[in-house]
C-alpha cells in the first residue's frame, strides 16, 4: 500500500467563485486502486462533488449567499468581515473522499470535484492524500 500527499494551488479571482478542479486532482493520482482524500487548508471555502454545469456552478454560490447572507450580522466581522464565509464553509465542508478505480477518480457520469470560494480573491492550498496500490 502506498500513501502519498500532493498539493494543489487554486487561485480565485472574485469573492464568490466555483471552480471545477477534477482534472487537477486526477493529474495527481498515481495508484491503480484506492482513495483520494481532498482537503482544503482554509476556513472560508468548501469542496463538493456535484455536476459542473454552468447554471449549477452559479447556483451553488447564489444559494450559499441566500442560506448565509454576506450582509448578515456576524461577530467575527469585527476582525475580518468574512463571518458568512466561515459559516457557509462549515456547513458545506472542506474535504471529500473519492474512490480510485483503474487509476482514475471513480466518479459518476456527471460528478466533478468543485471548489467553492466564499472570501476571494485568494490563493488556496488543497492537500490531496492518495492511499492505494
Amino acid at each position: 500500500m502506498q500513501v502519498k500527499t500532493f498539493s494543489l494551488t487554486v487561485k480565485t479571482s472574485s469573492k464568490f467563485q466555483s471552480i471545477d478542479i477534477t482534472e487537477d486532482v486526477q493529474s495527481k493520482i498515481d495508484v491503480k486502486e484506492g482513495v483520494a482524500y481532498i482537503f482544503s487548508k482554509h476556513t472560508t471555502c468548501a469542496l463538493i462533488v456535484n455536476e459542473a454545469e454552468k447554471g449549477l456552478m452559479s447556483d451553488y454560490l447564489e444559494w450559499s449567499k441566500k442560506l448565509v447572507p454576506p450582509e448578515g450580522e456576524f461577530k467575527h466581522n469585527v476582525m475580518d468581515n468574512n463571518g458568512h464565509a466561515h459559516v457557509i464553509s462549515s456547513i458545506i465542508g472542506n474535504s471529500r473522499v473519492v474512490p480510485i478505480s483503474e487509476g482514475k477518480l471513480d466518479l459518476g457520469t456527471w460528478q466533478r470535484i468543485i471548489f467553492l470560494e466564499f472570501d476571494g480573491p485568494r490563493t488556496r492550498n488543497i492537500s490531496i492524500k492518495v492511499i492505494g496500490e
